[in-house]
């Protein structure tokens, strides 16, 4: 059985169920052991969760063979799989780490899947709507268009993607390396900071 995140009313939040599934309480004192023990993630990730729940450490849940589907109205958005997630909750925030591989399918407004990600692990802020992908990121859109890089932040809601990263821009017509990118999931409107200088398309 997916998980389900509805977005309608509340910021994004639900309960993992699938496959194995374990919850438990922890004091504050075993967040190092959270966190050691994901090592599909990197050290930079890592310290990105805990910088964000630092205050209080509630509680994690975790599982494996993970499928999420995110819907809004109804309406299914996106579905993600990874082999592991983690939850960490505090009383301010939460974040879900999914270690990979991981791969997304995104939906268009007639509810077809027309874009697809691919990326090593992924780190899902549910609160603001907002992912970051790792490792061998891939985005590919309609129209043959393709984007390559090593990590890659997407808030979902304004459906803007960006990278201060290295990239690689592909299309049918040819194939552009930039140092940065910012634009949308369909990669029909972005940026492209070119060796310095800038190519806006739209």
């Amino acid at each position: 059985m997916p998980l389900s995140y509805q977005d309608s009313v509340t910021p994004e939040t639900a309960t993992l169920v699938h496959f194995s599934l374990r919850f438990c309480l922890l004091l504050v004192f075993t967040g190092s052991l959270i966190f050691s023990g994901c090592s599909e993630l990197s050290e930079y990730e890592n310290q990105q969760v805990a910088e964000a729940l630092s205050d209080s450490l509630l509680s994690t849940t975790e599982s494996w063979d993970v499928e999420m589907e995110f819907l809004e109205q109804g309406q299914l958005k996106l579905i993600l799989t990874g082999s592991r997630a983690v939850t960490i909750k505090n009383e301010q925030r939460s974040v879900t780490k999914i270690s990979g591989p991981v791969y997304i399918e995104i939906y268009n407004e007639e509810g077809e899947a027309d874009t697809f990600v691919n990326a090593d692990s992924a780190m899902h802020y549910p609160e603001e709507a907002l992912f970051e992908l790792y490792g061998n990121v891939n985005v590919k859109a309609p129209e043959g268009k393709e984007l390559r890089s090593e990590s890659l932040q997407w808030e979902r809601k304004s459906d803007r993607v960006r990278t201060s990263d290295f990239v690689i821009f592909i299309t049918d017509a040819d194939s552009i390396a930039a140092e940065g990118f910012f634009g949308n999931t369909q990669l029909t409107n972005y940026t492209l900071n070119e060796g310095g200088g800038r190519a806006v398309i739209e």
